[in-house]
């Protein structure tokens, strides 16, 4: 008698019995009753088998179960393609999952918050200088950098027309898409608005000519921390993201998600003193403010500077005063910010975490707080 084999047979028999198990289970709602029957008859008489010392009738009663278990659960055509399917599927489910309830990414369009996180900048030159084509590409995928050109459609000026004070303006519409629409004569020509600026206006054009060119950088792809704020309190400096869905200011698109950098929390009065942000009247101490306040690179905060509908902190004596749930976000760049100062208080069950981490353009990665 060969204890080994005897001992062998039984694992085997037992680690059949447990997949033979295992199929029942899953298709005990689908598969024919009579192939249950069978199977559920073949797993009864492997146990009395296993519980025997001859391994030759182990082998043959596993068998005899795995043939079971195939009526029940039929081979399906070209396995490794599906097992490959479901391997994607569930990394794919995986990845929503993390994305939903742990990190979340997002793409930062505007230049509220510079100098801290960037949106969409213009640059004369790329990262790379070089004319090839894989310098092209090296720029696009580690820097987000892409030379763009409009040129013309038509010989002329860009028009404008002649402001109050005396100054051209330009003659133009504002587009949905960060895009506005200018024009040569009568032809529309459709301009990124980060490229305005650098427009050729006061020249006389040719067509084909630039109307404007230069390196258009990508906004920084940023984490977000979505469970953090599950176990702790959002803090005064923190810059958090925050959906836009209950907000009621005509500026505020209400499907879109803002990253602000939390001013106020709950109970408190907020107020500017231009440079200076005053918490139930007096500057905060967390040190993420020294920066905004003293650094040359930022210009501290400022009163809102809209008329139509009048912001809510605009000028010296207005305040804004937070409820129980309520918190305060402003902008670090607040001469170009549409945020609390206008649109006012945000709910917490509107917030849903805070910014940790630059991931992209790589030059720019980093901490969120440290990456510029």
């Amino acid at each position: 008698m060969n204890i080994f084999k005897i001992r062998k047979a039984r694992k085997e028999l037992k680690e059949v019995l447990h997949y033979a198990k295992h199929i029942r289970h899953m298709h005990e709602d689908i598969a024919g009753p009579n192939a249950l029957e069978q199977l559920h008859a073949q797993e009864k008489a492997a146990r009395e088998v296993r519980k025997g010392t001859a391994s030759d009738l182990m082998e043959t009663a596993g068998e005899a179960v795995v043939k079971a278990c195939e009526k029940v659960a039929p081979p399906r055509r070209h396995p490794k393609v599906r097992e490959n399917v479901e391997v994607l599927f569930v990394a794919v489910a995986a990845a929503m999952a993390i994305r939903a309830y742990f990190f979340q990414p997002f793409k930062i369009p505007t230049g509220s918050m510079q100098p801290t996180l960037y949106g969409i900048t213009i640059k004369e030159e790329p990262v790379i200088k070089s004319g090839n084509p894989l310098a092209y590409a090296e720029n696009l995928i580690l820097f987000g950098e892409r030379f763009r050109t409009v040129s013309a459609k038509a010989d002329g000026r860009i028009r404008t027309t002649m402001g109050a004070d005396g100054l051209p303006r330009l003659y133009g519409q504002d587009n949905s898409d960060e895009t506005s629409t200018i024009y040569i004569g009568s032809v529309p020509h459709r301009i990124p608005n980060k490229l305005i600026p650098f427009c050729r206006f006061g020249e006389t054009l040719k067509t084909g000519e630039p109307i404007v060119q230069g390196v258009v950088k990508s906004g920084d792809y940023i984490l977000v921390n979505r469970i953090k704020y599950n176990f702790i309190r959002p803090k005064r400096g923190d810059i958090a993201v925050f959906d836009t869905r209950e907000l009621t200011h005509p500026q505020v698109r209400k499907d879109a998600y803002y990253i602000k950098r939390m001013v106020g929390l709950p109970g408190e009065t907020i107020s500017v003193a231009p440079k200076y942000l005053l918490v139930n009247g007096e500057k905060p101490t967390d040190p993420r403010f020294d920066k905004i306040f003293n650094d040359k690179k930022y210009k501290g905060y400022q009163f809102a500077h809209s008329t139509v509908p009048l912001p809510l902190i605009g000028k010296p004596g207005d305040s804004i005063k937070l409820a129980n749930d309520e918190y305060l976000f402003f902008g670090d760049n607040t001469e170009s910010s549409l945020d609390g100062r206008y649109f006012g208080a945000v709910n917490r069950r509107q917030i849903l975490g805070p910014a940790f981490f630059v991931c992209w353009p790589f030059d720019r990665a980093g901490l969120a707080e440290s990456s510029h």
